[in-house]
């Protein structure tokens, strides 16, 4: 597997961005390591991992009118907590941090609109509940 198969839809400019602002946030190592464990998966493996997570991503919506503590959202994200895991270890701080950017950065946000225009928000705030309840 080749990383641009990662960095699929991109073109070789804005890989390279992307990749700078990994490194600018985050450090070389971040980027080294996530990029290594995403090139072990392989073609099918990525595309395994990628199909999880729309699975997990479109349960979440499934379940928004049930509200972002409810039982049901809430153990989608404790899969969506676990699904992160094959992409980077993740403090509990940097999931929410990322919960946020979800939310905050409008090319995440935009993504997530897929799954509904408030999608995005309910996912953040979702994240944030979780990771309050993780701290009791």
């Amino acid at each position: 597997m080749d990383i641009k198969d990662y960095y699929q839809g991109f073109d070789e400019k804005q890989i390279e961005a992307y990749r700078d602002e990994v490194r600018q946030r985050w450090g070389e190592e971040t980027l080294r390591d996530s990029e290594t464990r995403v090139m072990n998966m392989g073609k099918d493996g990525l595309a395994a991992v990628q199909a999880e997570g729309a699975t997990i991503f479109q349960a979440i919506a499934d379940n928004l009118a049930k509200g972002h503590d409810s039982p049901e959202v809430q153990e989608q994200i404790a899969k969506w907590r676990n699904w992160l895991e094959h992409f980077y270890s993740y403090s509990d701080e940097a999931v929410r941090g990322l919960g946020q950017m979800y939310s905050h950065d409008p090319r995440f946000a935009e993504s997530f609109r897929k799954y509904g225009d408030d999608f995005p928000a309910f996912l953040t705030k979702s994240i944030e509940h979780y990771c309050a309840s993780k701290k009791k």
